[in-house]
């Protein structure tokens, strides 16, 4: 009997772990009614999130739908700024309740936290000098003499520490995802990788640089929106607004206020984004 007793007691204590955090994340929606707001992290990130520098008002597509799915909760949106080295920590530690943070659900972040429905999918790609024609492949640049720079934290330094591990890679700390560009433009790094949409946008603004594997992304992954890992009642509140901002259009329409043209891949096909109203 006692040795039955002692084998069943880690079982015990696990099942009480588990639903200890299933009762905390099960009263999560409660705490934020009788706020009567929604802690949101965002990182500035344009064209989804954009900080006024001067004013520090909010805009961007992320802002408008996730202001718009607070109007439908009947909460008042309260916007924490954040990193992307850091909005894993801030949702663990309460800081904010979700994240808007523009975020490619990978397998290592899941393990942490947990994800809305995917919004669209984008692929990663490289951005080098324009002269530069060392690179044909990824191979060439998986080399002692090559200097990549990556933002911390995001999924493209996980993809480069993975697959190209020789290179000297340097890890920006900073919310700006364009940073690593800025540093191959400058001539202080070789090459930088970051996701297609905000690589193409910065190379039709900086002439001296050029994108590669355009025609066929690397690490190609869904986006979403982040919540706590279990809090399973405010990521479905948050699993059916945003299914209903994509069915309805309602998504398009939005997005297409601060994406003049262009397009994004949201499952199954490849879409345009609709032009701004004039």
């Amino acid at each position: 009997m006692k040795t039955l007793i002692r084998l069943l007691l880690p079982v015990l204590a696990l099942g009480s772990t588990l639903w200890f955090s299933t009762a905390q994340a099960t009263g999560e929606l409660n705490k934020i009614n009788q706020a009567g707001q929604l802690r949101i992290g965002y990182i500035p990130s344009p064209p989804g999130a954009v900080k006024d520098p001067i004013t520090g008002e909010l805009s961007g597509f992320y802002i408008d739908a996730i202001t718009a799915l607070t109007a439908d909760m009947g909460v008042k949106p309260v916007f924490i700024e954040t990193t992307w080295a850091n909005f894993v920590a801030g949702l663990q530690s309460g800081q904010f309740d979700m994240s808007i943070a523009s975020t490619f659900a990978t397998v290592k972040r899941a393990m942490a936290v947990d994800f809305t429905t995917p919004l669209f999918y984008l692929g990663t790609v490289a951005v080098v000098k324009k002269d530069d024609t060392r690179f044909t492949t990824l191979a060439d640049m998986n080399s002692p003499d090559v200097k990549i720079a990556v933002i911390q934290g995001t999924a493209a330094e996980n993809y480069v520490r993975n697959n190209l591990p020789k290179a000297r890679i340097t890890a920006l700390n900073t919310g700006n995802l364009t940073a690593g560009f800025m540093e191959v433009a400058a001539g202080r790094a070789d090459v930088s990788f970051e996701d297609q949409f905000t690589a193409s946008r910065f190379v039709e603004q900086q002439p001296s640089v050029k994108t590669l594997f355009a025609d066929k992304p690397v690490n190609f992954l869904p986006i979403a929106w982040t919540v706590n890992k279990g809090n399973q009642e405010l990521l479905s509140v948050l699993n059916i607004g945003l299914g209903n901002l994509l069915i309805s259009g309602q998504w398009d329409l939005i997005v297409g206020k601060y994406i003049h043209g262009g397009r994004f891949v949201n499952q199954p096909n490849l879409r345009e984004f609709p032009k701004a109203a004039q």
